[in-house]
């Protein structure tokens, strides 16, 4: 028997980046366990990836082009060729455009894989195409740009700090399901007698693990840590030394606050008066105090602001003084090498229209000119796009080309036209950092490509030069694409910058040592001037009406607010035909059950305005009265009636960046 291990990392859209090792015999992969000399990895795994070989060897993988045989959404194909997919895609590809113009294709990616190199694989071959750009807003977009808008794109403050903390706050972010390596450092301090906080709408997993846990309203979060602000001025406890000596424009916001009665704070963020002066006090006596900021606090049409609000509470109370256990993370922005050389701009000719990919259902049904071709690769739009019943209205039409590279057969990948094999992670070449830690590694092929799958970066070379395309990007070998892209990563320490970083290495950024730290930096910004934003937007953190939640006419017919957090056997729908034959549940509070006579396990319909799910009620007080839980993103399947929970979402987008609303929905429910 032939045995050994290969390193590699996870490809999956969490801030860990975990390192992973494989063990195979006779080439079959049999276990993956955490990377023991992995910093952040520390040899453990989430259980979702802890069975992730299964995934790669499962029997259900798509392993060879298909061409539709049934009708649209049958899921019905036959299997072809990659001769066969290649005329066919170069007929329909060439057609397009040359009937409708490049900008009537539209490709449609996400983060189904993080690789630095597959993720914006196609990118090249859609410039040079002329497609529609793709405006990749989803998931992160308000929560960067309310970030830049006041810290600039500077590093935030390493996890590992949080271990010499006396107080962690988890806001808007369950770790123990998103960021489960998070913890141990969380661990770490509360063994040293530190205190965990966590702020969220509902009592999650992480919550249940604090020491105290504050119920914020969805979309409260802005109103919180203004109020929090709010009282620590007047009560001194705020940083004046780091205020006057690293920021500018604080006159403005303190100006702003006292005008303010804190009583409307407190009643916009769901958290008592007392609460808020109970937290603020803490963190204004807590000197070593570390803030995990959560992404998901900023899927509503305030949510930049919310980062905006919390990001200045942190500099206030003299967070990003570089000192031990203090600091505040929301990304970590540890590397910055020379995207243009995964993307290539240059290779396209004319500028074409950008179509937010939160609003697919639009651009599919009503977008002028039409979209002909859809190009579907790393994602699953019809689980995780809002507004799902237009987005399949969409991809009913006859009229639309739709190609789409997958692993499975997801509810997307049902309506393709041409469905191509995609290769995961074990089978690729790649770069990957977290978005949460310091560090980046290289990997290489663990098994050999499975079946006739090919990876993002092999099916777009390959295209482009299928299309005759011979520019010096689509001739580039992964190896080249890596090194050329290593050499503009200035964060890499010295050695890796001459050498070139090799298969299997993890190597920490040389931002590690200053990340929070503004004494290595330029000053922060309470107030950013007029000229570095949309004019419309607020110089200072606010309070603006949130567009759904606070709508009467909405509250009126749909009393309820809804939140469709992430689930610990899911990652957004990835996983998601490990439960077919399963749909979820709805969490819904008992007073709220009772007002509605539902009883627990009664099958139940969440509807508004855009649609419908159905789900099992369990009811419990680990939420709010009036605000229902749906945890995960399940496939469509019979038990749901063929439903998805974004059939609920809205594709409204944030104040800024254009991201998704996700958190932001009203509903009401009736049992069925």
């Amino acid at each position: 028997m032939s045995l050994e291990t290969r390193k590699t990392i996870c490809p999956l859209d969490c801030p860990d980046a975990c390192g992973m090792i494989a063990t195979l015999e006779n080439g079959t992969i049999t276990k993956v366990t955490g990377n023991p000399d992995h910093p952040i990895t520390q040899g453990f795994l989430c259980h979702k990836v802890q069975t992730y070989h299964h995934r790669v060897q499962s029997p259900d993988r798509i392993l060879h082009p298909q061409r539709r045989i049934g009708k649209k959404g049958e899921g019905k194909f036959e299997q072809i060729s990659w001769d066969e997919a290649w005329d066919i895609l170069v007929e329909q590809l060439t057609d397009i455009k040359q009937k409708y113009g490049g900008e009537a294709l539209l490709p449609y990616s996400y983060a189904g894989n993080m690789g630095l190199i597959n993720r914006p694989a196609g990118y090249p071959f859609f410039h040079k195409y002329g497609a529609s750009q793709l405006l990749q807003t989803i998931c992160s977009a308000a929560a960067k740009e309310g970030w830049n808008l006041h810290y600039g794109a500077r590093p935030g403050s390493p996890p590992e700090k949080a271990a010499d903390s006396d107080l962690i706050i988890a806001w808007g972010i369950s770790a123990k399901v998103t960021n489960i390596h998070f913890m141990p450092f969380v661990q770490q301090a509360k063994r040293r007698g530190a205190k965990f906080i966590v702020i969220d709408p509902y009592l999650n997993s992480t919550a249940k693990s604090a020491d105290a846990y504050y119920p914020v309203t969805p979309g409260g979060d802005t109103a919180l840590a203004l109020g929090m602000l709010k009282y620590s001025l007047e009560k001194g406890l705020i940083d004046q030394s780091f205020i006057e000596q690293y920021t500018e424009g604080f006159e403005e916001l303190a100006a702003y606050l006292k005008a303010k009665q804190l009583e409307e704070f407190a009643k916009i963020s769901g958290i008592t008066v007392a609460q808020i002066q109970e937290l603020a006090t803490m963190i204004g006596q807590t000197e070593k105090t570390f803030i995990r900021i959560g992404i998901g606090l900023t899927r509503n049409t305030q949510g930049a602001m919310s980062v905006r609000a919390i990001t200045c509470f942190s500099a206030a109370m003299g967070l990003f003084n570089g000192a031990e256990g203090q600091g505040a993370l929301l990304m970590s922005n540890s590397f910055s090498g020379d995207s243009g050389l995964l993307s290539y701009p240059s290779l396209m000719t004319t500028p074409t229209r950008s179509v937010n990919m939160v609003q697919l259902g639009h651009a599919l049904t009503e977008l002028s000119p039409p979209v002909k071709g859809l190009f579907v690769y790393s994602s699953n739009p019809l689980s995780v796009a809002p507004d799902t019943t237009r987005v399949k209205a969409g991809l009913e039409r006859e009229d639309l080309f739709t190609v789409v590279h997958e692993q499975f057969l997801t509810p997307t990948a049902r309506y393709a036209d041409l469905l191509l094999p995609a290769t995961t992670s074990f089978e690729n070449h790649d770069l990957y950092i977290g978005y949460g830690h310091f560090y980046m590694g290289r990997v290489e092929p663990v098994i050999p490509a499975q079946g006739e799958a090919v990876s993002n970066f092999d099916l777009f070379q390959t295209l482009a030069q299928k299309m005759g395309y011979s520019d010096p990007p689509f001739l580039q070998t992964i190896e080249e694409r890596i090194n050329n892209y290593l050499t503009s990563v200035q964060e890499l320490p010295e050695q890796q910058k001459k050498e070139s970083l090799l298969p299997g290495e993890i190597v920490p950024s040389r931002l590690i040592d200053t990340g929070g730290d503004f004494s290595k930096f330029e000053q922060y910004r309470f107030r950013f001037s007029a000229n570095s934003g949309d004019p419309n937007t607020p110089h200072i953190p606010c309070l603006l009406p949130r567009e759904e939640v606070d709508d009467p006419n909405l509250k009126s017919r749909y009393p309820f607010l809804l939140i469709t957090p992430p689930m610990k056997d899911m990652l957004n729908s990835t996983f998601g035909e490990r439960y077919q034959d399963k749909a979820g549940v709805l969490m819904i509070h008992p007073q709220d059950a009772e007002a509605q006579n539902i009883q627990e396990g009664m099958r139940v319909e969440i509807f508004n305005g855009r649609g419908k799910n159905i789900r099992t009620a369990t009811i419990s007080e680990n939420t709010q009265p009036g605000l229902l839980v749906l945890e995960g993103i399940y496939w469509e399947n019979e038990f749901s009636q063929m439903t998805s929970v974004n059939e609920l979402t809205s594709q409204k987008t944030t104040d800024l960046g254009g991201g998704g609303t996700f958190h932001e929905v009203r509903v009401n429910i009736r049992a069925v």
